[in-house]
């Protein structure tokens, strides 16, 4: 296992030191992380100072600490934010008197922008070569946003992800294609259990601002396929109907999100999966896993929501963690 790199809040590494305990995770819910320090080599630590494993996406800031005592001993742990810890913390919004904050250009040009807007500029350091252009993009639903979940939404856009690494004692912003790793139940590296639905919402009425015959109202239909449009295909017995209320929505947004909020229910199913060491490796939050069962004819595409890596007696562990898979079904699974 690499060691792991102390730096102060320069950005200045001051020691390397291997004794460590470590709970880190980055992702849709936990961006923070807990270290301990046991190496006799270790400086006297600071709040805001910095650790990383050097080559890796592990690191974070450090910004408190807690003290535990038992049996007359003193252990600290120093808590803090994992980099996209340090991203969820900052929020874009829009610029005074505009209704959405607007980006166009390449995209590592409009995330140095927006570091920059986020007073962050000094930390990350956008390394990429990445060609995919936006024109006019706005940061819409919701228009105040964290900037990781921001930058997320906004590089899925183009298909890509963040990819932090830590070399040459700078945090690297990056911007990659996102990856699906595609395995088979067979392989014995990616285990689910699937429920099948097929009586998933296909109507999805959306209910916007003003009252009553004037209320704003959009209709979204999804087909057999879980395709999302406005025409109607599936009638009588067959649709399925709710109500989204979106009551300060405007025609364009109520539009926009009740389209986004129907084709999120086109699951499929329900799913439940776990990923073995063996397909972890190299995933990041944001990419995906297919799986395929021959049996029952029925696959799942899941994406990564978190990544949890910890380091206890030398040894480095990662997980993940997998947000709502969608479900297929093959016509020998019927």
């Amino acid at each position: 296992m690499e060691d792991v790199i102390i730096a102060d809040a320069k950005l200045t590494p001051r020691a390397s030191v291997s004794q460590v305990t470590l709970d880190w995770a980055c992702g849709t819910d936990e961006n923070d992380f807990e270290l301990t320090i046991n190496d006799p080599d270790a400086p006297e630590i600071e709040r805001g100072w910095y650790f990383w494993l050097d080559g890796s996406d592990v690191g974070g800031r450090i910004i408190d600490r807690r003290a535990t005592v038992s049996g007359g001993v003193s252990t600290v742990t120093w808590i803090g934010q994992s980099w996209t810890g340090m991203l969820a913390a900052k929020i874009l919004q829009p610029d005074a008197n505009q209704d959405y904050l607007t980006v166009s250009g390449k995209l590592p040009d409009i995330l140095k922008n927006l570091l920059k807007r986020i007073g962050l500029d000094s930390v990350f350091t956008v390394d990429s070569s990445d060609v995919s252009t936006l024109s006019n993009w706005a940061f819409q639903s919701p228009r105040y946003v964290d900037a990781y979940s921001g930058f997320r939404t906004l590089l899925a856009s183009c298909g890509r992800r963040l990819d932090f690494k830590v070399s040459g004692n700078r945090i690297r912003l990056g911007i990659v294609p996102v990856q699906t790793i595609a395995n088979t139940i067979d392989s014995d590296l990616v285990d689910f259990r699937v429920e099948t639905q097929h009586r998933v919402t296909n109507h999805l009425i959306g209910l916007g601002s003003q009252e009553l015959k004037n209320r704003l109202v959009s209709h979204w239909y999804a087909d057999a396929n879980g395709n999302v449009s406005q025409t109607q295909t599936l009638k009588g017995v067959d649709e399925v109907c709710e109500i989204y209320n979106y009551t300060s929505a405007d025609a364009a947004t109520l539009k926009t999100e009740t389209q986004k909020h129907l084709q999120e229910e086109q699951t499929g199913g329900k799913v439940d999966v776990t990923l073995s060491d063996g397909v972890g490796d190299g995933l990041r939050v944001d990419d995906k896993v297919t799986a395929y069962d021959h049996s029952s004819g029925l696959s799942v595409t899941a994406v990564v929501t978190k990544r949890i890596v910890k380091i206890d007696s030398g040894i480095m562990a990662s997980t993940f963690e997998v947000g709502q898979g969608i479900v297929k079904e093959t016509e020998s699974g019927r």
